[in-house]
């Protein structure tokens, strides 16, 4: 089922933008409607619209403002934004596209050009979002069917597609002993920061963490839908290592040879804003701080209590982003949060 897309309507006149609103509903969309630049940015703080319609000339805030603000904000900084307005000369479109607005309509509006423009901006968007979590899902199979030939070797190639993500990968064996890493992994256990390689073994500074890590390694090459994450605090106290741990045994059969586990930095991921999850998964801000604290592995009691919220609204959150990502486990939840591309292939 395709999710109703939400447009924010901010125009002065309230008939032009009543009736706005009845072509926009009649189409399907979601509105949310704003008088003037005030009554948007109060709207934009609680919500992130796919699309924005925006008159240029109103009292006290104007377009150029409203547009300045939802540019200003990392997480909405892609979103379309189609100025509605009188100024129809050559130099006040110029302005408009200058100041990043991505089209521009003239009024009276025509309201087939006006649905036909918005569907062109939201499916360029939709794109770039599919080919985005293609990409993050197509490197995430291909390590996975490399490890179902259950050969080191095979796993070799599949490792590095990571490369471009901000995701350590590690090949393991039984005993925890580190085959193959590619370079993010690298990094982080160079450090040495609380999860390093002792004697080529994957070793964090908390023994209880690495009892749970080497049981949930011993589970990984029995059971296909182990999912388990295991922090591994700093040293330095900054942000945790995560390592997430998925089953591996793809038949009674086909008993691996290693197995294939991702470790992330999560004060590297931290360096990298909401953006990238807001863009591929059209989350509000609150759900962007929730699974960014997910990230990080905090539990929905400590979430409630940073954000000052009640549990059950982190629970709301939480059921938002499992439809919004198309899972239902919090540990599948948290593996695609991690598996984004946050590097192109130039980085």
């Amino acid at each position: 089922m395709t999710t109703q897309k939400t447009i924010l309507c901010v125009e002065d006149e309230d008939d032009l933008r009543s009736d706005i609103a009845e072509e926009l509903e009649a189409a399907n969309y979601r509105v949310l409607q704003a008088a003037n630049g005030s009554e948007a940015l109060a709207l934009l703080e609680k919500n992130r619209p796919d699309l924005v319609l925006c008159d240029i000339t109103m009292p006290g805030l104007g377009g150029y403002d409203v547009l300045k603000a939802l540019r200003e904000q990392g997480s909405m900084v892609d979103v379309p934004f189609i100025f509605l307005t009188a100024l129809a000369e050559r130099n006040d479109v110029l302005t408009g596209k200058q100041a990043g607005a991505d089209d521009y309509l003239v009024k009276p509006i025509d309201y087939e050009i006006l649905l036909a423009t918005i569907s062109a901006r939201l499916d360029q968007v939709a794109r770039v979002q599919t080919s985005a979590v293609h990409r993050a899902e197509e490197s995430w199979q291909e390590i996975l069917k490399a490890s179902q030939g259950r050969t080191v070797e095979a796993l070799y190639k599949a490792t590095f597609a990571f490369d471009r993500f901000l995701v350590g990968v590690v090949i393991v064996d039984e005993a925890g002993a580190v085959r193959v890493m590619n370079k993010e992994a690298q990094r982080i256990l160079a450090e040495e920061d609380g999860l390093g390689a002792s004697q080529g073994i994957l070793k964090g500074s908390v023994a209880k963490q690495n009892n749970k890590l080497y049981s949930a390694i011993e589970k990984a090459f029995e059971e296909e839908t182990l999912d388990e994450i295991i922090s591994f605090p700093r040293l330095s106290g900054g942000r945790p290592y995560l390592v997430l741990i998925p089953g591996q045994r793809f038949s009674p059969e086909e008993r691996p040879e290693a197995v294939v586990l991702l470790v992330i930095d999560t004060e590297q991921r931290a360096k990298v804003s909401g953006d990238t999850l807001v863009r591929l998964y059209n989350l509000t801000p609150s759900e962007t701080r929730v699974a960014l604290m997910l990230i990080d592995g905090k539990r929905l009691d400590q979430i409630a209590e940073e954000l000052e919220v009640a549990q059950t609204t982190v629970v709301f959150h939480l059921k938002n982003l499992f439809r919004k990502t198309d899972t239902n486990r919090q540990a599948d939840l948290v593996r695609v949060l991690l598996s984004v591309p946050l590097r192109t292939a130039a980085d």
